[in-house]
């Protein structure tokens, strides 16, 4: 700029701000004039009653960055709206060239975590998927106007007292300033990565999903490639393919599964799940039961009635390894033999050529009948009578040897490692996995990488200061979603409000308790419904309270064994460990266990996770 030139922004043009101009114009505001443009501003772009209390954070806030003294080029955005956030707001921005200083201020004089974590979480955002951001240093601050003298850093946040707050700015704005176009930062494209409710109503609305940097560094855009031209293979040859894509927990199966049925939207698709939760839930979100569909409902037709009109030629089927056994099926009164034969059946009987896509969940067998996996697909292909092609990641092929294998396409790609559900942190079902191994030492060198790349894991042995973090944590930000849940065999947990028996849980309306607003009492929000591993499976939270019940005990060396007098390796021990693995990786944001205090045999457990790298959670 020229000397003496003035840059001046129109505020009210800026989009997604209640306010934003340069600092050169906010220093000569008067403050009731400003607050009255910010409640304006407010209320025509939000649908939230303002409170007494916000105008009172306002005033604090702009008295507070009236008294520091900024370069005159730096803009100040207030009350900026994350897009596609439904209104998660930092409360004040400064934006330059080079620098995005996020400040959330807080009338108070201690320090609490769910605050650290709000910021930081701000901070990770528009690190990550807002493009205009990308290449600048995002830089988290925590105001507490109640306090003085305070000026310290905790999980990369530098936490400052307003008097000291100059000395901070100062020494990040110790080099040349340079003006940042802000209608430009604030217009910017901001691909958050969706969760699966958000996903699906995407694609119900015919909207392409968001090209997520996050996504694209993992294999989910070869595995889209591979499946498409499967797809156009079997269409033009005439030919049943079955392709499996094998992945952790979190890593993108059902995200990949409801990308694939839109990329192929030209032919017959439909999505199936054998989660019944999961399905009932997009049925509520979506008001419709068009997109999604329960697996067993689609063989029952077609076992009692022969679903002559089933014309879909590509098939995803979520949650692959719940297809039931020969013994569930005959418990279940479905006839004598697996759900696997009577799928390759339906497939063989009523559709020229066909996809049928197995997404597969690893390590999260919970139901009897569940755990035969892929060896039961190929005995109904044996069976079948067609010739069937396989698609499948390597580790695979040895089930699959006897059968016509496709290999000129990226078979590795057919197997995802990398957790995407918990944002930037890939490694947390790893560091899961060496929890329910008992692998201390791994767990606690792998817990440090996860916290800096801004994944939360808390435990307490205390149910409110749990309950009081996530209601805190995400006081103003009504689409994020918390709740609890527990092992369905975790007894001792009814004294804790905790109604995890499956007489209750069975009657839980999984969609209301998963989508209805935070006010309802319906919500996982309100915290007073619990939800088990089979309500929860295939779902995720931003940060679930997750509650450990006896069914899964440490002795100091390893853990004991589901009943006493059975064998090591049986399967019923296998599923409370699987239990307890799905419990843990459902959480976007991080997660919170409560241990509770007693019997007393759980302390062991709560030394045990705290000596993994799991943080305690208190006050700071």
């Amino acid at each position: 700029m020229e000397p003496g030139e003035v840059r001046t922004w129109n505020s009210q043009k800026v989009e997604r701000c209640c306010y934003a101009d340069l600092i050169a114009n906010f220093s000569k505001e008067n403050e009731e004039e400003f607050i009255n443009q910010l409640k304006t501003a407010f209320l025509e772009s939000y649908s939230l009653d303002l409170s007494d209390e916000q105008v009172h954070a306002w005033r604090d806030s702009f008295r507070v960055m009236h008294n520091v003294n900024l370069h005159q080029d730096i803009s100040i955005l207030f009350e900026y709206s994350l897009p596609y956030e439904s209104g998660r707001r930092p409360d004040v921005i400064l934006l330059s060239s080079e620098d995005v200083v996020i400040l959330e201020f807080k009338m108070k004089n201690v320090i609490k975590q769910e605050d650290i974590d709000q910021v930081k979480a701000y901070a990770r955002d528009l690190n990550e998927y807002h493009y205009e951001s990308r290449d600048k240093k995002v830089i988290p601050l925590l105001v507490l106007t109640r306090t003085t003298n305070l000026d310290k850093k905790i999980d990369n946040v530098q936490c400052v007292s307003d008097d000291m707050l100059q000395k901070v700015l100062d020494s990040i704005y110790s080099s040349e300033i340079n003006v940042c176009d802000i209608k430009e930062w604030t217009s910017s494209k901001y691909e958050p990565l969706p969760t699966i409710v958000e996903a699906a109503r995407r694609i119900m609305d015919d909207e392409e999903l968001p090209n997520i940097r996050r996504v694209n560094s993992t294999c989910i855009p070869q595995t889209l490639e591979n499946l498409k031209y499967l797809t156009l293979y079997a269409k033009n040859n005439k030919k049943h393919v079955i392709a499996f894509v094998t992945g952790v927990p979190g890593a993108g199966k059902t995200y990949l599964g409801l990308q694939y049925v839109y990329d192929v939207s030209e032919v017959n698709s439909v999505y199936l799940s054998g989660n019944g939760p999961l399905v009932e839930v997009l049925t509520d979100a979506l008001k419709s039961d068009v997109f999604a569909k329960e697996i067993h409902k689609v063989e029952t037709e077609f076992i009692n009635h022969g679903a002559y009109d089933f014309n879909k030629n590509v098939i995803v089927f979520d949650e692959g390894q719940r297809a039931w056994d020969l013994k569930k099926m005959q418990e279940k009164g479905r006839g004598n033999f697996t759900e696997h034969e009577v799928m390759i059946n339906l497939c063989e009987q009523r559709l020229e050529w066909c996809v049928l896509l197995i997404l597969v969940g690893e390590g999260q067998e919970i139901h009897t009948g569940e755990n035969s996996g892929s060896i039961l697909w190929n005995n109904s292909i044996n069976k079948g009578n067609k010739k069937w092609e396989v698609a499948c990641p390597p580790k695979l092929t040895p089930i699959f040897q006897d059968q016509a294998l496709i290999n000129n396409i990226d078979n590795e790609s057919f197997d995802l490692t990398v957790s995407l559900r918990s944002h930037l942190s890939g490694t947390v079902s790893k560091f899961i996995n060496y929890i329910m191994d008992g692998d201390i030492e791994n767990a606690a060198k792998l817990s440090q990488s996860i916290y800096a790349e801004g994944y939360n894991m808390y435990c307490t042995r205390d149910l409110n200061t749990a309950k009081s973090y996530c209601k805190n944590r995400y006081l103003n930000e009504p689409n994020k979603k918390y709740g609890l849940i527990a092992s369905s065999k975790g007894r001792g947990l009814f004294k804790y409000g905790i109604k995890n028996a499956p007489e209750i849980t069975r009657k839980i309306d999984n969609g209301k308790w998963f989508n209805a607003p935070s006010s309802d009492p319906k919500s996982c929000c309100s915290l007073k419904d619990t939800v088990t591993e089979f309500n929860i499976q295939g779902l995720e939270l931003d940060m679930p309270i997750i509650a450990w019940g006896i069914d899964m005990l440490w002795n100091g060396r390893e853990w004991l064994k589901f009943k006493p007098r059975q064998d090591k390796n049986s399967d019923a021990n296998t599923y409370r460990r699987n239990s307890y693995r799905v419990l843990l990786t459902r959480g976007r944001d991080g997660f919170i266990i409560f241990v509770p205090p007693k019997p007393k045999k759980l302390d062991l457990v709560h030394d045990m996770l705290v000596n993994s790298g799991i943080k305690e959670l208190k006050n700071i």
